[in-house]
């Protein structure tokens, strides 16, 4: 709690002027039961008729001026409000986004949506909100309990003795809904995940006939929430009622000892008459500050889970004195490098090699081997257990990530594209570039013929991960961003793995030219595509197993030319 409120001091301006508003507007509001009872005492038991008008009139004026000052508080906390959930996503987004792949590998990409946006907006409708309504209803229950005091001060403090029992009821409220609170809010996460897994996959579902092998999962998980969702609807069913049985005694001790006090003499029955008025406005905020604790109670709930968002270290940190950004050379070196995304499962085992500026350098082997590692590596993507990757002569944990990575590009096996245009798509590879410079990268990539059929030719948008284009056509335009970025460094991980037979050709023509002049490491199963490389790199059994060309591999008889026989006779 003590960092939810540490959240609002960026808005303290705002806040301090919404309360401002709320400390005048509340005996303002809570002013008319005294005029009843000057119309009660002084006007009707006493006849002094012409007193009657004026008091209506400052009744009526005091309400308004309470009212305007409520409207003004509540457009100056709304607008905090907006601006407090706006600033904690982009807070989130920023970390999420800077955070390396392994964290995210941890968690589903639904379950950081959720804490992302729904768990902001409940901290956004406690904090702002709620906090307005505690201070509101404590102002409300502080001036009506001096009210109820100041009117006869032996009834009023019979009449708020029951505040105790709501105060107990609370403290076991709370014992019991904390866990239960963050239990739903996980399992509402992982339903929130589910849905987007699946509807990324609905093609895979479709395809395989699942439909209702899916729909029983989602209902499983929905059924989960429900049952934990259920707990919390039976701790509010006792919760609220008692609540609100234990505030109608004050109704009770209000009427019942104001009448005997009245009869007594010790009482006017003016002041009988206001606290009748006042019953309500003392029962209510008890009420409501109870509801607003159980709002509490799941805003601590949402808390902890944006929390440890923002609170999650970074495995792949910069250093305080990077390398000074300047064009790289493209010299790459590993040197007895380790790696395992597991302790107890490794990857890459000692390997080292060299690889001077502007070379070729073909990566194969069986699947699984560690050959898209070895890119996700000189992406820095994830550190190695042990040993050194170098570029241009420097650790490249000496570089800041941003830097270094404005100088690779990477062209992979499944294209991804966002749901922008076709223009904003290959702008992502270099965001300042004119649309003459996005179009020459597409002619580049043998893309800008196909781009000027399109029905809005560079300003179509290309739908979700690219879905309104063929498999080709995503590519290319990959490629193209590729171009734009104009990189040191290139990276080609199956790159024609997954396009159409006639597209192939188009694609690389394409790669030729984009790999002109740059150091490139081709990751393919396709020998045919690294026979022309500088060198070869056969990466088996967590190390590299061969390195040589091409003829001094085939001459070598090992896997490679075990594999290149395989394929020939494959055709």
């Amino acid at each position: 709690m003590r960092r939810l409120i540490a959240l609002l001091w960026p808005y303290r301006r705002s806040l301090a002027g919404g309360f401002l508003c709320l400390m005048v507007a509340t005996p303002a509001q809570l002013f008319h039961p005294l005029v009843w009872m000057f119309v009660v005492d002084e006007v009707i038991t006493k006849k002094q008729i012409n007193l009657l008008l004026p008091a209506l009139a400052i009744m009526f004026a005091v309400h308004l001026v309470g009212s305007a000052l409520n409207s003004l508080r509540a457009w100056i906390l709304g607008r905090a409000g907006q601006r407090f959930v706006a600033d904690l996503r982009t807070r989130l987004h920023t970390k999420l986004v800077g955070q390396s792949l392994s964290y995210h590998h941890g968690l589903r990409g639904g379950e950081l949506v959720s804490r992302v946006i729904g768990d902001a907006d409940v901290l956004q409708e406690v904090v702002i909100n709620g906090a307005d309504s505690v201070v509101a209803n404590l102002l409300s229950l502080l001036w009506v309990s001096g009210a109820v005091i100041w009117l006869q001060w032996k009834v009023g403090l019979i009449t708020l003795t029951p505040l105790a029992v709501v105060a107990l009821l609370t403290w076991f409220f709370n014992s019991r809904v904390k866990a239960l609170y963050r239990r739903i809010r996980d399992r509402l996460g992982a339903l929130s995940a589910h849905v987007q897994e699946h509807l990324q996959g609905i093609a895979v579902i479709k395809a395989f006939a699942q439909e209702e092998f899916e729909i029983t999962h989602f209902e499983r998980h929905n059924r989960e929430y429900m049952q934990e969702s259920f707990k919390g609807v039976l701790a509010r069913a006792f919760y609220f009622p008692s609540v609100m049985s234990v505030g109608f005694l004050t109704n009770v001790f209000m009427i019942g000892l104001g009448a005997l006090f009245v009869v007594r003499g010790e009482f006017t029955l003016g002041g009988l008459i206001a606290y009748r008025g006042y019953w309500w406005h003392l029962f209510q905020p008890v009420f409501a500050l109870a509801q607003t604790n159980e709002m509490l109670q799941r805003a601590k709930a949402s808390a902890a889970r944006v929390f440890e968002v923002l609170d999650a270290t970074d495995a792949i940190a910069d250093v305080p004195d990077p390398v000074p950004v300047r064009r790289m050379e493209g010299r790459v070196r590993f040197e007895r490098l380790c790696f395992a995304y597991r302790d107890d499962a490794p990857i890459l085992q000692d390997i080292s090699f060299e690889v001077e500026p502007g070379q070729r350098i073909g990566i194969v082997g069986p699947s699984g081997a560690g050959k898209s590692t070895i890119l996700a590596l000189l992406l820095r993507f994830f550190d190695p257990q042990s040993g050194t990757l170098y570029l241009d002569g420097h650790d490249l944990r000496r570089w800041r990530q941003s830097d270094f990575r404005r100088q690779l590009a990477i062209v992979g096996q499944e294209p991804f594209l966002f749901d922008e245009t076709i223009l904003d798509n290959i702008r992502f590879g270099r965001n300042e570039s004119t649309q003459e410079e996005v179009e020459q990268a597409a002619r580049a990539a043998n893309a800008h013929e196909f781009i000027e059929q399109m029905p809005e030719g560079y300003a179509t948008r290309v739908g979700e991960r690219g879905v309104k284009l063929s498999g080709g056509q995503k590519q290319r335009l990959c490629i193209a961003r590729a171009f734009l970025a104009n990189p040191a460094i290139l990276l080609l991980d199956e790159a024609t793995a997954a396009v159409e037979p006639e597209s192939e050709m188009q694609i690389l023509a394409a790669l030729e030219r984009l790999e002109a002049g740059r150091t490139t490491f081709i990751v393919t199963h396709k020998l045919s595509l690294v026979r022309d490389c500088s060198r070869i790199l056969v990466v088996r059994n967590q190390g590299i197993a061969e390195e040589g060309t091409h003829r001094e591999l085939m001459e070598l008889g090992g896997w490679y030319a075990r594999m290149v026989a395989l394929q020939l006779e494959g055709g």
